[in-house]
């Protein structure tokens, strides 16, 4: 699908070209003008939507490395939470929570953390005494928005790709309905130039141009036979 993408792209850039050297043939009407200028512009348009759906991707990669990194963190600052409770001088009802989910996705995780915040909150005398590091708690609650924030910069990355994908796709629709107008004005216009015409068909063409049959191999020539043995010519 990239590829054919490009391809389409390409041949659309290559058609503007052909219609900008032969610009006065097209410009010779408001209409044929407009079309030409266009056909520019869908250009122009797929090629900025190709380079943020690249930098999306970039930009995705790294909120994808930053989403594992805060995900490790808040899990870890959860776990030693968990462990030092249950050590700790805790009514059962609130040490009864005090279990990691061991496959949580995201956004369970996430959950998880925030209510585990709420409950242990109002016991951090206990937690401290138990063992629990002064700055665990604000550690564990710094996790939190990071983690979150981490995966709506990841979420954010695909939306923007798939909105340019969807532009793309538009704008090579328009590009193609364009060539078809240009290509016709080419056809009708009296005394229009043949050359133009080849050339603007061989330019939108999409990919590359097939490879030519091989030539026919020629017939082996006959092998002459020698007469017969012992007999006269």
């Amino acid at each position: 699908m990239v590829k054919r993408v490009r391809l389409r792209h390409d041949a659309h850039a290559r058609a503007h070209g052909v219609c900008t050297e032969h610009s006065a043939l097209f410009d010779a009407t408001a209409g044929g003008q407009g079309a030409r200028e266009a056909l520019g512009t869908h250009v122009t348009d797929v090629e900025r939507l190709l380079t943020v759906q690249e930098r999306s991707k970039q930009e995705r990669r790294v909120a994808a490395e930053q989403c594992r990194l805060s995900r490790r963190a808040l899990r870890d600052a959860a776990k030693a939470v968990v462990h030092i409770g249950k050590r700790a001088n805790l009514d059962d009802a609130v040490t009864a929570t005090l279990r990691l989910p061991t496959s949580a996705s995201d956004d369970e995780l996430l959950v998880y953390a925030r209510a585990l915040v709420e409950r242990i909150s109002p016991h951090v005398d206990e937690l401290m005494a138990a063992g629990l590091p002064p700055d665990l708690l604000k550690q564990l609650g710094d996790a939190i928005p990071e983690f979150a924030a981490a995966k709506g910069a990841q979420a954010a990355c695909r939306e923007r790709f798939a909105a340019a994908g969807e532009a793309i796709r538009e704008s090579l629709d328009k590009a193609d309905e364009t060539v078809d107008a240009l290509e016709s004005i080419v056809v009708h216009t009296p005394g229009g130039q043949p050359e133009v015409l080849t050339k603007l068909r061989t330019a939108r063409r999409v990919g590359p141009r097939a490879a030519p049959a091989p030539a026919p191999k020629p017939a082996p020539a006959p092998v002459p036979t020698s007469p017969p043995t012992g007999t006269s010519p």
